[in-house]
C-alpha cells in the first residue's frame, strides 16, 4: 500500500509537540534501541565528542558520507511499517539503561531523525552544496527531517486525528552530536519510545515535517556576540498550508525561538527555553517584549520527566504549541520568519535556534509544487 501526503509535518526540533501520554486503545506503543555507541573520553582539551555523525547509510553512501563528516556503524530501525507515528519520547542512555546526561557526564548535545525516502521541504537536496545534509540528500534520493531532540528531549504527540506516515519502503536515519565529560569512554544508545497507529486499521491525515533553523541546510549553529541577540531566518512559504504543531531547540541563555507569518502579522508558535530557579545558565538580560515572538523572560520549571537534578541547572525544557486544527492558514507565497533570542554573558560560536513543526497541507500534485 502507497499513501501520499495529504496533509504536511515536524516537531521539537529539537523538542516536541504535545505532552506524552498513554496511549489509546486504538493505538499501539513500542520501544527501540539504536547503537551502541562508543563516545571517547573527555581529555585536556576538552570532551570527547561525535559530532554530526550520520547513522543508517551503507555501502557508497556510508563510505561517501564518512569521508565528508563520519558515519555511525548500526542500523536505525523503523518502529512500524504503513503506520502514522502520533508519539515519540526520545532519550539517550548507558547500557544499563540509565538515562545518560549531566549528573553523569554526557550530553546529547542534539539528535536529528531523518527519512531518506522523502526529500525535505525548507532544505531541498543539490549536489552544489558543500554541506553534508543537502549532499546527502542528493545522494540517498531526499532527507526529509522528521523529528529531532537536544538534550532536553522534549517528547511529542500529534493531535486531531493527525499522523507522520511511515511507508514499508521507507529507509531512517540520524544525525547526531554527542559529548562526554568523562576521563574514561562511554557507551550510550538512543532509545525511542513510539506511540502509532496501523494504517491499514486507521486512515489518519498525513502530516509533512517543516525544519526552520537560523543557518538552514548548513550546520545548525551560528556565532552570536555578548550581551542581547536576535538571530533571525526568513522563508516564503512555497505552499498553502496550516502549521499543527510545533516546538523550539536553543541552547543556554537562550530565551525563545518563535515562528512568524510576517504577512500577517500572526507568530504560530513561540517556544518559551525553560530552566530550574537559580540555574547560572538562564540568560543574563531579558528579551525585548515587544511582541509575542520577543518575550522578556523564559519559563522557571520545577519538574522533568527525566528528573530536574539531572540537568544540573543547564537548559531542561522548551514549551510547544499545539493548535491542531485551529491553527490559522499561512497562504502560499507568504513571507515567513523565524526568530531566536539569546542574551549570553559572553560570545558564544555554536548557539542554535531552530522549530520543527508539522503541517497540514492544503494539496499539492508533488513535493514541492502545492498550492
Amino acid at each position: 500500500m502507497v499513501r501520499r501526503h495529504t496533509g504536511a509535518i515536524a516537531a521539537l526540533a529539537l523538542a516536541g509537540l504535545t505532552a506524552f501520554g498513554v496511549a489509546a486503545a486504538h493505538e499501539e506503543t513500542t520501544t527501540v534501541r539504536w547503537g551502541p555507541i562508543d563516545l571517547p573520553a573527555a581529555t585536556e582539551e576538552g570532551p570527547g565528542e561525535l559530532w554530526n555523525e550520520i547513522a543508517g547509510l551503507s555501502g557508497l553512501r556510508a563510505a561517501v558520507i564518512d569521508g565528508i563528516t563520519g558515519s555511525g556503524d548500526f542500523e536505525v530501525n523503523k518502529p512500524c511499517e504503513d503506520c502514522y507515528i502520533v508519539g515519540i519520547k526520545p532519550n539517550l542512555v548507558l547500557e544499563n539503561g540509565e538515562t545518560a546526561n549531566f549528573n553523569n557526564g554526557v550530553m546529547l548535545h542534539h539528535v536529528v531523525n531523518l527519512n531518506f525516502s522523502n526529500p525535505d521541504v525548507t532544505c531541498r537536496p543539490s549536489i552544489f552544496s558543500p554541506q553534508p545534509i543537502k549532499l546527502l540528500g542528493a545522494l540517498a534520493g531526499g532527507n526529509e527531517r522528521i523529528f529531532a531532540a537536544g538534550n532536553e528531549r522534549t517528547a511529542g504527540q500529534l493531535t486531531d486525528d493527525y499522523g507522520y506516515y511511515l511507508a514499508e519502503g521507507d529507509h531512517l536515519g540520524l544525525i547526531y552530536h554527542l559529548m562526554n565529560m568523562n576521563p574514561e569512554p562511554k557507551t550510550v544508545y538512543f532509545e525511542y519510545t513510539f506511540i502509532y497507529q496501523d494504517a491499514a486499521d486507521h486512515d489518519l491525515d498525513s502530516v509533512r515535517p517543516i525544519w526552520m533553523d537560523v543557518d538552514q541546510c548548513g550546520t545548525s549553529t551560528v556565532s552570536v556576540p555578548a550581551g542581547y541577540s536576535d538571530v533571525t531566518w526568513d522563508w516564503q512559504s512555497d505552499r498553502t498550508h496550516r502549521l499543527v504543531g510545533a516546538g523550539g531547540h536553543i541552547h543556554n541563555y537562550g530565551i525563545n525561538v518563535a515562528w512568524t507569518n510576517t504577512s500577517t502579522s500572526e507568530t504560530l508558535c513561540n517556544s518559551l527555553a525553560g530552566y530550574e530557579k537559580g540555574s547560572p545558565y538562564k540568560p543574563v538580560g531579558p528579551g525585548t517584549g515587544d511582541s509575542d515572538a520577543h518575550p522578556e523572560y523564559p519559563e522557571t520549571v520545577d519538574s522533568h520527566r527525566l528528573g530536574l537534578e539531572n540537568y544540573e541547572g543547564n537548559i531542561a525544557t522548551m514549551s510547544i504549541c499545539t493548535p491542531g486544527r485551529d491553527a490559522p492558514k499561512t497562504a502560499r507565497r507568504d513571507e515567513m520568519r523565524l526568530n531566536a533570542q539569546i542574551y549570553r554573558p559572553d560570545q558564544g560560536y555554536h548557539d542554535m535556534g531552530i522549530m520543527v513543526g508539522f503541517m497540514d497541507e492544503k494539496f499539492c500534485l508533488t513535493d514541492f509544487w502545492c498550492f
